[in-house]
């Protein structure tokens, strides 16, 4: 069987080392003049690359050899997500030998990564920032959903990453996925969810302590941690002017906002209150590990009944978030929050 050399697809009518679609994208990746006679191109593809690596007097091996190095470190060179600067640097060494060698096994990278991997990573590349423009632009949930299954599933699919080259371009991708999730967020005015979110992506995450700021002004307006309080209040302060909550049906608590929904999706909840002059002074302290611990079934999990692909779209973001936790990208922390409340009065 004779392969093109870049997408390793079968040949039978020809014995060319690229198939004519192939060198046609090889001569817009090093931006060459195309020779109008189709059985001159490769043999001024060969002319060229030897002039820009000042090779001469080389077999037809050789040849082949050179070609396959160089425009696997150019097809690198040209990758926005993960890090490769070790094997191009090993690449660049093994091109500067190429005359030298009589077989291409000897050279350091051939093992290492193949031209149909680089190329493979490029094309990857190219559709993921493709979808990546088409989701800064969507602003029907809908579309937005469409777009997230149909067009970054390969960076979430760990089978499909089949060596550390293919990983850490999954990891960089699923970064940047979640950068412009954050930016969207922000747009539909979900700001507490992406700040904890982007907390999340930093190299080092520690556990966060919160006694201000907008989270705390959003809980206070909640009208589920309103309920939660009074019944509470009702139940441990009859009779008492000091109390503090020890029962575990009454240590949890969620919320109605969606922003908070989705932030602090499982809260516990412990309040300890004082009273003076028949009003209450309260403590509150909120505890929630921010995690994503397991895939989450799309419909049920989030509790949006009036809108059911609004659930499957937050579920899905959630199933998402569970992978990038295993690749490392997100990292959990613990959210503690304390405020007061005081002079509370049960209505």
């Amino acid at each position: 069987m004779h392969e093109c050399l870049l997408c390793k697809k079968d040949m039978k009518k020809t014995k060319t080392v690229f198939g004519s679609g192939c060198i046609l994208n090889v001569y817009k990746l090093l931006n060459c003049d195309l020779p109008k006679k189709v059985k001159n191109r490769e043999s001024y593809l060969y002319k060229c690359i030897m002039k820009q690596t000042n090779m001469k007097n080389l077999n037809a091996d050789q040849k082949v050899w050179l070609v396959d190095r160089y425009l696997t470190y150019q097809y690198l060179d040209k990758l926005k997500y993960g890090d490769y600067n070790q094997i191009k640097s090993e690449l660049k060494e093994d091109i500067s030998r190429i005359g030298n060698t009589s077989g291409f096994s000897m050279l350091v990278t051939a093992t290492k990564i193949k031209l149909k991997e680089a190329y493979s990573l490029y094309k990857r590349e190219q559709k993921f920032n493709l979808n990546l423009n088409k989701l800064k632009s969507s602003k029907d949930k809908d579309l937005f959903t469409k777009i997230l299954t149909g067009g970054f599933s390969y960076i979430f699919n760990i089978s499909k990453n089949s060596n550390q080259f293919y990983m850490d371009s999954s990891r960089a991708m699923q970064y940047a996925f979640w950068q412009v999730i954050i930016e969207c967020g922000k747009i539909a005015n979900y700001d507490i969810s992406s700040d904890l979110l982007q907390r999340s992506l930093g190299k080092k995450t520690s556990d966060v302590l919160i006694t201000d700021g907008l989270i705390i002004d959003e809980i206070e307006r909640d009208q589920y941690f309103q309920k939660k309080i009074k019944e509470i209040v009702i139940k441990y302060g009859n009779k008492h002017d000091e109390f503090t909550n020890d029962d575990k049906i009454d240590q949890s608590i969620v919320f109605k906002d969606k922003d908070l929904y989705y932030a602090i999706h499982g809260a516990s909840i412990k309040v300890k209150g004082k009273k003076e002059n028949d009003k209450w002074n309260l403590t509150i302290y909120l505890f929630d590990r921010y995690d994503y611990t397991e895939f989450k079934d799309i419909v049920k999990y989030y509790k949006d009944a009036n809108s059911v692909p609004k659930s499957m779209f937050s579920s899905l973001i959630y199933n998402l978030a569970h992978i990038s936790v295993e690749y490392g990208v997100i990292k959990e922390y613990n959210i503690n929050i304390k405020f007061e409340i005081n002079d509370y009065e049960v209505n």
